[in-house]
């Protein structure tokens, strides 16, 4: 039997695996508001959802009292390597209800039933210019990275991915070995390591990247690799946010070439705009 649903938020919101038809089809329509998807071939057809939560994969909901899903996840059986996991589609949270944790709640929820289920492995993909998705998955979760897809969707009409080529960084997180310590760097640390981009600022406008090609060998023990704190901010200047994307895809494309993994991921505490950084250690 599975293991018993997770109840939060004063018992206003219950996560559980989807059961019934309507539970599938509330899913489904917490994913067109959670993506604002409009168009329905975008949506995970409610017998794909079924198939999978029957066979090894994972559907599940964050439920109002009333049926109403206010978040969900969608996962499958696949394998990384030589090891099983489970691969997680896509989890969202409906606008109303964000930022109230219950995307960190339904990743552990995903966790401990892959772990009854005896899988020792999440994986899933992200938008590497995502500040704020990199920071959850790397530092809240402690997920690692070491792989990067171009254009992995090809071009979508969705309200978050529009006009944008998809590429994706692959996260990968052990949920059976013991979580070792936040990464973390000191500002005097900060200001001697490589910087796979190097990002100024002009004097107006966002800072502009230039990719530095640094020599990433085994000898450099870390590289930093810095993204836009907020990429959305740079949806009025198309050339910017493509120069953006291009900077990262080189840079990381490079590191991981070397040998190195993204580790975790740093916002760096100054006087002046935040900025953020993945780390970069070799693997």
């Amino acid at each position: 039997m599975f293991p018993t649903a997770t109840a939060l938020l004063d018992n206003e919101i219950t996560i559980r695996r989807a059961a019934s038809l309507a539970d599938y089809r509330a899913c489904q329509d917490a994913q067109r508001q959670a993506w604002g998807i409009t168009e329905e071939g975008y949506v995970i057809p409610v017998a794909t959802m079924v198939g999978a939560n029957l066979h090894g994969g994972m559907v599940l909901g964050a439920f109002l009292a009333d049926g109403q899903a206010v978040a969900m996840s969608f996962g499958f059986l696949g394998r990384v390597e030589d090891r099983r996991c489970l691969y997680s589609q896509l989890t969202g949270v409906v606008p109303a209800f964000q930022s109230r944790g219950l995307g960190y709640q339904l990743k552990l929820a995903q966790r401990d039933l892959a772990r009854a289920e005896g899988l020792s492995l999440i994986a899933w993909a992200f938008d590497p210019l995502q500040a704020g998705n990199a920071h959850f998955n790397l530092d809240r979760l402690g997920a690692r990275v070491g792989r990067y897809i171009e254009n992995m969707y090809g071009r979508r009409t969705d309200s978050l991915n529009a006009g944008m080529p998809t590429d994706r960084l692959i996260a990968e997180w052990d949920i059976v070995a013991e979580p070792g310590p936040r990464v973390t760097v000191d500002p005097v640390t900060f200001a001697s390591l490589p910087r796979l981009i190097q990002a100024g600022q002009g004097l107006e406008g966002p800072p502009a990247p230039v990719t530095l090609y640094v020599e990433t060998t085994l000898r450099a023990p870390r590289v930093l690799l810095e993204v836009p704190t907020h990429i959305a901010s740079l949806r009025g200047d198309p050339e910017a946010a493509a120069a953006w994307r291009l900077a990262v895809r080189q840079s990381f494309q490079a590191g991981f070439a070397a040998g190195y993994h993204a580790v975790g991921f740093v916002r760096e505490e100054s006087s002046g705009p935040r900025r953020c950084y993945y780390v970069l250690d070799p693997a």
